[in-house]
């Protein structure tokens, strides 16, 4: 079975983290703090179809996320050129970061002990840094809910 911490909570700071992206170029999470909110989506890799599903979802609705005033960061163990892959192939607007040796997986206690990558899950992190919304699955077909996920963003405006 998945063995997943219970990890940080909702009014949580989010930690910080210092990511590259497909292109090698680095992102922080505090590169955000006061212009707009973050969704991070972790996702198991590119290898899994669930997870290429949710992308695509998060795709399909990242117009309207944008609208929000928030901004997507994917986030895997995959390899930057793997995530550049997947982006092309996907067509997604958003930028995939690359987590190979899952620090910041492990640091949102979204780390699968049985696959040994991130579970899906997302959290919302406010314009302060703060958690005000997190959803962890407990298995690869558990997506996290786009519908609920814009709620959410809608009630941070």
């Amino acid at each position: 079975m998945y063995k997943l911490e219970a990890g940080i909570g909702v009014g949580d700071y989010a930690p910080d983290f210092s990511l590259k992206d497909c292109l090698g170029n680095t992102v922080k999470l505090s590169d955000f703090r006061g212009k707009e909110n973050v969704l991070l989506a972790f996702y198991r890799g590119e290898a899994d179809l669930y997870s290429m599903k949710w992308l695509s979802q998060l795709r399909d609705d990242y117009l309207e996320i944008r609208g929000l005033d928030t901004e997507v960061l994917g986030i895997s163990a995959d390899d930057p050129q793997k995530e550049l892959d997947t982006g092309g192939r996907y067509e997604l607007p958003f930028k995939l970061l690359s987590d190979p040796g899952c620090n910041v997986i492990m640091a949102y206690r979204v780390y699968d002990d049985f696959t040994h990558t991130a579970t899906s899950a997302a959290f919302i992190v406010d314009r302060d840094g703060r958690i005000r919304y997190k959803y962890v699955s407990g298995a690869p077909p558990d997506l996290p809910d786009d519908t609920v996920i814009i709620e959410q963003l809608r009630n941070l405006v």
